[in-house]
């Protein structure tokens, strides 16, 4: 990030691995099993996040027109599917709660894999002047897997010893990644306060689409499979809710750009309203 402060160094791989650790905090090994059980509506799903949602990214991001950093930062967005708020919605929306927490689990440990190849071609195809900087995939990933797969695996090794031990951790967790998130976010802003605003304004409808078409190919795709009306509405939200919180700490961490992370910072908020209407449809639905 420019003008990136030594304490932002630090904080972001930490806040990175708290969320992860959050999040292996929240899982079991069943949870992956589930895929056995469903493996129809988890596959669809999986399809959906992993390869659907980025070639959505990319569309937008030349449809769009937009700026090379923004147009990173879109993809680098799409490449962090869904994340605990996605559990949360499919709870109230009366989803298939299980096959989120599934979906969420395993697409965490695949997006480990697919984040750093899918960010090196977008700065490939989007940033050719140099202005966001092109990652090694190899150490990349490494030091993805390190503070993403490492606290993951902690959390649900905790989790495995004690369900007590961890639920009080993950709350405890939780506060302390949202705490450094938001000092991040807040600083990071104020330094580029200036530019901040017209960035937001050119990516805002982007953004906006990219939410709607994500949600609309979900939805379309469990349609077509025939699954039931629960899982609909769960991949539903599995693919239009992103993990904003960890592709901001990704953009402003690895790629050291706030620009880079708008996207990420204006979809978690217009997700509360799209996300909405599905729960509202949940709700009044038998």
């Amino acid at each position: 990030m420019e003008g990136q402060s030594v304490a932002v160094q630090y904080f972001l791989p930490f806040t990175i691995a708290m969320i992860m650790l959050a999040m292996g905090l929240g899982l079991v090994v069943d949870d992956f099993r589930r895929v056995f059980d469903k493996p129809r509506a988890v596959l669809i799903g999986l399809g959906a996040q992993v390869l659907f949602l980025p070639i959505v990214g990319f569309a937008v991001a030349f449809g769009f027109g937009l700026r090379p950093e923004l147009a990173v930062g879109v993809v680098l967005l799409t490449a962090c599917p869904g994340g605990a708020h996605s559990n949360l919605y499919a709870s109230f929306a009366r989803g298939d709660v299980a096959l989120s927490v599934t979906l969420t689990a395993i697409s965490g440990f695949i997006t480990i894999v697919t984040i750093p190849p899918l960010v090196r071609l977008a700065t490939a195809v989007f940033a050719t002047g140099g202005e966001v900087p092109q990652l090694p995939i190899l150490d990349t990933t490494l030091r993805i897997f390190v503070i993403m797969a490492i606290p993951v695996l902690l959390g649900m090794s905790i989790r495995a010893r004690s369900e007590r031990w961890a639920g009080r951790l993950e709350k405890v967790v939780k506060g302390i990644a949202m705490v450094l998130l938001v000092l991040i976010v807040v600083g990071s802003i104020a330094r580029q306060s200036e530019n901040v605003a017209e960035f937001a304004k050119q990516a805002g409808v982007a953004v906006l689409v990219l939410n709607v078409v994500a949600m609309l190919i979900g939805y379309a795709m469990a349609a077509g499979a025939r699954l039931s009306r629960p899982q609909r509405r769960t991949i539903t939200l599995e693919v239009g809710i992103q993990n904003g919180a960890l592709a901001f700490a990704l953009a402003a961490g690895l790629l050291e750009s706030v620009v880079v992370a708008i996207p990420a910072i204006l979809y978690s908020i217009l997700v509360y309203f799209t996300g909405a209407v599905v729960i509202v449809d949940g709700r009044l639905r038998p």
